[in-house]
């Protein structure tokens, strides 16, 4: 359902409304965009590069919402931004040592342009805290969830172990999004805003996937 910049829903109306929009953008989309690997098992090579993308993606986290800080003058998205640079710090950590207890590391690697676009430059991006907020909390840390979700019955066990410490920090990241939609986007330009800043997140997470298709295919390729 779309929402004129006219129209003011309830908070948390709006909100369970941008979650069913997500959830219908992305049963729309094919299946390299819906999931990192499309749905196929992940092999030796194709876990370490997912592996190191993660591990990338959870560093980069931490930077841009510290980043955030400076200019994040609501009292509860500042401790709960705190909170979260210190878990993505947590989940590099045990990223990366997994990734060398797989025999590898990150020396060498280089995200590809899409991974960039997406995440170090759309989500450090955003005019207040409800833009930047809404645009990783709520779409990618969502995101984040259906990609581990649709990865657990494609990993090795000791893969699956590593997502599982990580999941539930994933939870506490949604619901300070949740949060900070419900205590602000009490406005037609707010939520507009929101919205908008919601879908460009999606686009530039499904760029970012196939981004990862391509990789992982060219990878095989030079088998």
């Amino acid at each position: 359902m779309s929402v004129e910049a006219t129209e003011v829903m309830d908070p948390k109306a709006f909100y369970d409304d941008l979650v069913g929009s997500l959830s219908k953008w992305r049963e729309g989309q094919d299946e390299a965009a819906k999931s990192f690997g499309a749905s196929r098992p992940l092999g030796q090579a194709e876990l370490l590069e997912w592996l190191k993308f993660q591990c990338w993606y959870e560093r980069q986290a931490a930077n841009f919402i510290g980043s955030w800080l400076a200019d994040t003058p609501e009292p509860e998205a500042f401790f709960g931004l705190c909170t979260q640079i210190s878990d993505e710090g947590r989940h590099c950590k045990i990223v990366q040592s997994h990734i060398e207890s797989l025999g590898s590391s990150m020396e060498g690697w280089v995200p590809e342009p899409e991974y960039v676009e997406w995440v170090q430059e759309f989500y450090a991006s955003g005019d207040d805290t409800l833009e930047r907020v809404s645009a990783h909390n709520i779409t990618g840390e969502i995101g984040v969830m259906n990609a581990f979700e649709g990865l657990m019955p494609r990993i090795p066990e000791a893969t699956r172990h590593v997502i599982e410490k990580i999941m539930p920090d994933e939870a506490f990241h949604i619901a300070l999004g949740r949060t900070i939609v419900h205590r602000y986007a009490t406005t037609a330009d707010r939520q507009a805003r929101v919205r908008r800043r919601v879908r460009q997140a999606f686009e530039l997470e499904q760029k970012g996937r196939i981004a990862f298709d391509r990789r992982v295919q060219a990878l095989a390729a030079a088998e």
